[in-house]
């Protein structure tokens, strides 16, 4: 029926809508399983697409860096 960024827009369209799952679905025309099925899916690939790319675009010197994240992980 929607390709899957259809499908992902809808899911992130009615996380801010403030509506029930069941009240979004009868906007959409969609059975509130097969919309869950969507949710579910969408969960698991924001999950993954956290990650953010970085790039150096210049080294002069091999250097270690220290990513610090809000709970106090470090990586390194």
């Amino acid at each position: 029926m929607k390709t899957s960024e259809e499908k992902m827009l809808a899911v992130e369209a009615w996380r801010v809508s403030g509506m029930t799952q069941q009240e979004y679905c009868k906007t959409l025309g969609v059975k509130r399983t097969t919309f869950a099925n969507w949710v579910s899916r969408n969960k698991r690939k924001r999950a993954v697409s956290n990650f953010v790319r970085v790039t150096a675009t210049t080294v002069i010197t091999p250097t270690l860096i220290d990513v610090v994240y809000p709970n106090g992980v470090i990586v390194k």
